[in-house]
């Protein structure tokens, strides 16, 4: 059984509107911290991490020391705030790591710091700091508690400033707590070289496994009347096999994503049926009817889709001409698996879908079930002479031994059917001898 890296996560304040930013009202501290904590969960077990929480809910009442020495059994202990300070212009993250760099904490801290200062493109770049106490332990009661209990890696991280009104207004976004949740799991994966598992997972490129026959019964059992403009949907199964096999894409999986994308072909959202768009590609969060992007016939539509999952799957180059517009938008090779489509579920933070949490997962699960769908068989014709009874065949053999029979071949043939009383008489009579 393989070793699990467990973290400690801490949303730094309790309650919903704790530490109020004097720049930008609507926004708190312990309410960005709190969403920040549960991003970053997400993200570091897409990773492969095990991850606790030092508290329940956000109300939930623990002191310092105890969220810190909740840690206990832990490889690392995150404690996540924004600073304040009574000087407008200062935006620097910093990070406070183990006063003496207990395990080399110092590496990580700083390009953490770093990181974050650019990714929120703050003007003073991300630090690292140490802070202790007049007994010269740590000053900060959750760093204490954490090292108390044993937990190698400890680190308060200071998201900026929310004294400061570019930062506060770029927290307040949760897009970039998401950001911030992904690049902060990245760096950690590498730093404690966590891989996220593959096994189990469904590789986006090779061979379907389904049939055209199987993808169209599952879909009509669905719906029984998909909003196809331009093609029966048994043509529609037909074209994801072809254009998938062309780019070594399974058209089986691609498929399963329009029944997820189209629901079952009824659509209804975003993309209309004449946009032959069975992947919702370019249906944006907030775009109205209609505002996705659209292909001339059906093929060209499949043909796009197959290439932009091919565009997240691998890095080969594609087979035929880009008719993707969005082909050149996708971090190419970051989603090899289906379950890894969902930026959400994916390492990397990025997916077809976003944040797309369990996208991947549902896809599989309708995948599955076109594998599972039972075509019906056409009834077998019996080949000549089945149906025949052994006994009669040995009866055929023994009289052909006998010299009853002359004309095996010609009887063998005829097994299965009536006999006149004269062939009767003269098979009979054959065996008369006469004196």
């Amino acid at each position: 059984m393989s070793y699990k890296v467990k973290i400690c996560l801490d949303a730094g304040h309790v309650g919903s509107k704790y530490n109020q930013s004097p720049v930008v009202k609507s926004y708190y501290e312990s309410a960005m911290v709190w969403s920040l904590h549960l991003k970053l969960k997400a993200a570091l077990e897409a990773r492969g991490f095990e991850v606790i929480t030092t508290r329940a809910t956000i109300d939930t009442s623990m002191g310092v020391y105890d969220r810190g020495a909740a840690s206990k059994g832990c490889d690392v202990f995150l404690s996540l705030h924004s600073n304040a300070c009574g000087t407008e212009s200062v935006d620097y993250p910093v990070i406070y790591r183990a006063h003496d760099n207990l395990n080399g904490a110092d590496t990580i801290a700083l390009k953490i710091a770093k990181k974050i200062g650019e990714l929120m493109g703050t003007k003073q770049a991300g630090r690292r700091a140490t802070r202790k106490n007049s007994s010269g332990g740590e000053y900060y009661g959750v760093l204490r508690g954490a090292r108390a209990v044993g937990t190698p890696l400890y680190l308060l991280i200071e998201h900026s400033f929310h004294t400061n009104t570019a930062a506060a207004k770029w927290l307040s976004e949760d897009a970039n707590l998401e950001k911030l949740a992904q690049t902060e799991a990245e760096l950690l994966a590498d730093y404690c070289g966590v891989t996220a598992s593959t096994e189990g997972k469904t590789a986006i490129m090779g061979e379907a496994r389904a049939t055209a026959q199987q993808m169209a019964l599952f879909s009509r059992s669905k719906n029984g009347s998909p909003k196809l403009t331009a093609c029966s949907l048994e043509e529609l199964a037909e074209l994801f096999l072809e254009e998938g096999k062309a780019e070594g894409v399974r058209g089986d999986v691609a498929f399963s994503q329009s029944l997820h994308e189209t629901g079952y072909f009824k659509f209804g959202g975003i993309v209309q049926p004449g946009q032959n768009n069975y992947g919702g590609i370019g249906a944006l969060n907030g775009n109205r009817a209609g505002q996705a992007a659209s292909f001339p016939d059906p093929r060209i539509g499949v043909r796009a889709q197959i290439q932009h999952l091919k565009a997240y799957a691998s890095t080969e180059a594609l087979v035929k001409e880009c008719v993707d517009p969005r082909f050149s938008l996708v971090a190419r090779g970051a989603a090899p698996y289906v379950e890894w489509l969902g930026a959400a579920d994916n390492p990397s933070g990025k997916g077809w879908a976003v944040p797309g949490k369990g996208y991947g997962g549902k896809v599989v699960s309708l995948l599955g079930q076109i594998l599972a769908q039972e075509v019906p068989q056409p009834p077998q014709m019996p080949e000549a002479g089945d149906g025949v009874p052994q006994w009669q065949k040995d009866a055929l053999d023994k009289l052909v031994g006998a010299g009853v029979i002359t004309a095996p071949d010609y009887w063998r043939s005829r097994l299965s059917d009536g006999v006149t009383v004269g062939e009767v008489m003269a098979i009979v009579a054959s065996t008369i001898q006469e004196s």
